[in-house]
């Protein structure tokens, strides 16, 4: 009895796809701790009007990688799903979003207790047992307290009085401060300004990850329509022979019914969207 074959290649690409993301995120996500406690470092030795300075300088860095590592991997999500319409669905850019649903979640809540790391010097996931003078060639040891200080949780930190100076930088925009303790003070935000200042940068993020992804996306697309339908006979096919040729004709067969299919990727309203940051916002 002959077992029929079956073709798993969209299995493993999806698959692969993981394996080639996880690897990358962990490394910039397990750096971002260490340039949270460098900001925090610099934060404590300078005047509160200069304290935005450091914070910005080791916060936007990670941010640019982090969009830059999700687009890139967009694009490789986009192209399998043209390659494999079947198992993928009629809309390519609306699966690979999906498929990034996981990492665009992580990265928003680690940014989150990058701000706590960055602003205290401790979150729930780092924190700072004991400090002590640095002297060269000596040999310094501690203990441990076994009562260590309790870590605020992420939902009732409140975040300094400072940090709110950067509203506009994070996607604020203009507010009414009646309420909002003076930004050269040792205060702390209220709940409500806390969240609003962690939802602008969560916004700004986003924003910025749909650019990118919108440029990908066009790139993807414009490369599919400079490729040929067709050869014109069998003397074309021949001379047009080369190792791949006839799998990428498929290929791009594929994405102009696609594009045909579903008029949304052609729409302008939609590009629109995505460049506003709307459809990431919509999903987190």
């Amino acid at each position: 009895m002959k077992t029929k074959n079956i073709d798993n290649r969209f299995t493993l690409a999806l698959e692969a796809i993981g394996n080639l993301l996880l690897p990358e995120l962990d490394e910039i996500l397990r750096g971002g701790w260490s340039a949270a406690l460098a900001a925090n470092s610099e934060i404590k030795i300078r005047p509160i009007s200069q304290r935005t300075s450091p914070f910005h300088r080791h916060l936007v860095p990670l941010l640019k990688d982090l969009a830059a590592l999700l687009a890139s991997t967009y694009r490789r999500y986009f192209k399998l799903a043209l390659a494999h319409p079947q198992q993928s669905g009629p809309d390519p850019h609306e699966w690979a979003l999906h498929q990034l649903d996981a990492p665009v979640g992580v990265t928003l809540e680690w940014t989150r207790n990058w701000y706590i790391l960055a602003c205290d010097g401790s979150n729930q996931y780092m924190q700072l047992v004991t400090s002590v003078p640095f002297e060269p060639g000596q040999t310094v040891s501690t203990s441990i307290p076994l009562n260590p200080t309790e870590i605020v949780s992420p939902e009732s930190w409140r975040a300094p009085a400072w940090l709110f100076a950067v509203g506009p930088v994070v996607g604020i925009g203009p507010l009414k401060t009646k309420h909002v303790p003076a930004t050269d003070s040792e205060e702390k935000l209220s709940a409500p300004h806390t969240r609003l200042l962690l939802k602008g940068a969560r916004r700004v993020f986003l924003w910025r990850l749909g650019a990118e992804i919108e440029t990908v996306r066009n790139e993807e697309i414009a490369a599919a329509g400079a490729i040929p339908a067709e050869p014109a006979n069998r003397h074309t096919q021949h001379y047009n022979k080369r190792k791949g040729w006839q799998q990428r004709i498929k290929l791009y067969e594929a994405v102009r019914k696609i594009l045909v299919d579903n008029p949304n990727l052609q729409g302008i309203k939609f590009c629109a969207e995505l460049a506003t940051g709307k459809s990431f916002q919509a999903r987190y």
